[in-house]
C-alpha cells in the first residue's frame, strides 16, 4: 500500500468521544496492507456504529477494487470484499500532499466545541481538492465539518 504520511494516534479522538480503541489508524493501514498486499489506497474512513469504531479502507490493485473493515477495539477484520472494477491509477491517494491525517482532522473538528462526539469521518475528492468530511453528533443534533486535507483549513462548519 502506498502510504507516504505517518498518521497521528487516534487516542485524542477516541478520548474526546469516550470510545475505546486498541489500534490507531496507522496500525489499521498495516493490517490492510498485510491482507491486501501491493494495493494502493483509494479511500479511507472512520465510522462509529453503536459505540464501536471501525476503520474502512478501500484500495485497488490491477483492476480489482478491495475493501477492508477493521474493528478498532480489537484489530479484527469484520469485512473484506473484492470486485473487478476498472480504476485509474490517478485514483491512488498521495498522502504526502496532506497536512492532516484523518485522525487529526477528526480531532480538529471535535476541538471546535465541547460535547460533540465523532459519528463518521471520510476522505473525499471534490473538484481536485482532497477534503475530510467529519460528521459529529450531540444528543439529536448533527454537525458537519469540512476540512481541506492539504492545508488543514476548515472550509465549512454546519449545524
Amino acid at each position: 500500500m502506498n502510504k507516504l504520511l505517518s498518521f497521528a494516534v487516534l487516542a485524542a479522538v477516541l478520548g474526546t468521544t469516550g470510545l475505546q480503541a486498541a489500534i490507531t489508524y496507522d496500525e489499521a493501514l498495516k493490517i490492510a496492507q498485510k491482507n491486501l498486499p501491493g494495493s494502493s489506497v483509494k479511500d479511507i474512513s472512520i465510522d462509529v456504529k453503536n459505540g464501536t469504531t471501525f476503520y474502512e479502507i478501500e484500495s485497488f490493485k490491477d483492476d480489482i477494487k478491495q475493501k477492508i473493515k477493521i474493528d478498532a477495539t480489537n484489530s479484527q477484520i469484520v469485512e473484506q470484499k473484492s470486485k473487478n472494477k476498472k480504476l485509474l491509477p490517478s485514483e491512488a491517494i498521495d498522502f504526502s500532499k496532506f497536512s492532516l491525517s484523518i485522525d487529526e482532522a477528526a480531532s480538529k473538528a471535535l476541538a471546535l466545541e465541547a460535547g460533540w462526539s465523532l459519528d463518521e469521518a471520510d476522505l473525499d475528492n471534490k473538484n481536485g481538492t482532497w477534503i475530510y468530511k467529519i460528521e459529529l453528533k450531540r444528543d439529536k443534533n448533527e454537525r458537519k465539518v469540512i476540512i481541506n486535507a492539504q492545508t488543514g483549513e476548515i472550509i465549512k462548519d454546519k449545524r
